[in-house]
């Protein structure tokens, strides 16, 4: 996005606001495995651990990739690369993981954290609207609407690409949904880490919950209005919250009031509870025109 930033025109208003942030800082670690069609190493997207791993967690398993896995990676990431660059890179194949680490602490600091709130509401929602998904239609079903480069049949997990790779998922499959990527899927094959495929995250919701009907205000109050129009994608309470800038105390009060109505249907996990729209709730915001129709 940074160095093209024309092929990436919707982070535009994002990359703007954070200009003074990332301007002047040294990540030529990093660019230097963003040409045009060339081999981005796997030790920089080791798949997570958890549902909800912390930026450290993933640096951690940046610096922990093992060395000959490294420099496996790099002899096929730096084919394009100078000699002189390729020397260097191939030469010190544990400067080279520190120095890609370096960088991205520092782009995560200057261009991510400060957004991470919003972008973490995000990849919740996302998560729970799929695993809901899976849940009720199966992995076949839904794969195919993560990207249309996706299939899944007779147990195996198809993905069409330039490269011929074929893989045993003993360890499972890591589906991981991501704001950057926009209009591909990226796989991580290494023989180190369980597959894991990277897929464009729908990113709903991520600046600012999605205007609800102004019908809706006046029938069942604007606050409750934006919840309906927010949970066109099932969200937790503290997500629901923080759409609409209140405590998570008085979203449950505004959730208790539509659950009641039968417009909205809350399912408890632990401590987690998670909120949909019922059929009702559906047909009511589609009726008014709002997000439920999408």
């Amino acid at each position: 996005m940074l160095t093209q930033p024309g092929r990436h025109a919707g982070f535009g208003p994002w990359l703007r606001r954070r200009r003074e942030r990332w301007a002047g800082l040294d990540l030529s670690a990093l660019t230097v495995f963003m040409a045009d069609g060339a081999y981005r190493p796997d030790f920089l997207d080791p798949p997570p651990a958890s549902d909800e791993p912390s930026f450290e967690d993933g640096l951690a398993a940046v610096l922990a990739a093992p060395v000959e896995q490294v420099r496996a990676e790099l002899v096929d990431a730096t084919r394009r690369c100078s000699p002189a660059v390729r020397a260097r890179l191939l030469g010190d194949p544990e400067g080279a993981r520190s120095a890609a680490a370096d960088a991205v602490r520092r782009l995560w600091e200057a261009a991510v954290e400060p957004e991470w709130v919003s972008m973490r509401r995000a990849l919740r929602a996302e998560l729970v609207d799929r695993a809901l998904q899976v849940g009720r239609e199966g992995l076949g079903a839904v794969l195919p609407r993560l990207h249309g480069s996706l299939t899944f049949a007779e147990g195996t997990v198809a993905v069409r690409s330039a490269v011929d790779v074929e893989v045993a998922g003993r360890g499972g499959l890591v589906l991981v949904p991501s704001l950057f990527i926009t209009n591909r899927v990226q796989c991580a094959t290494s023989d180190h880490w369980s597959p894991a495929v990277f897929y464009p995250a729908s990113g709903r919701y991520l600046w600012s919950p999605p205007p609800a009907p102004r019908s809706l205000d006046r029938l069942v109050g604007a606050s409750r209005a934006r919840i309906l129009a927010s949970l066109a994608t099932p969200l937790q309470t503290t997500a629901v919250a923080g759409l609409l800038g209140v405590a998570a105390s008085t979203a449950s009060e505004h959730l208790a009031v539509l659950r009641d109505a039968g417009l909205v249907d809350s399912t408890r996990a632990g401590r987690t509870v998670t909120h949909e729209l019922t059929d009702a709730g559906r047909a009511l915001l589609a009726a008014a025109g709002g997000a439920g129709t999408a």
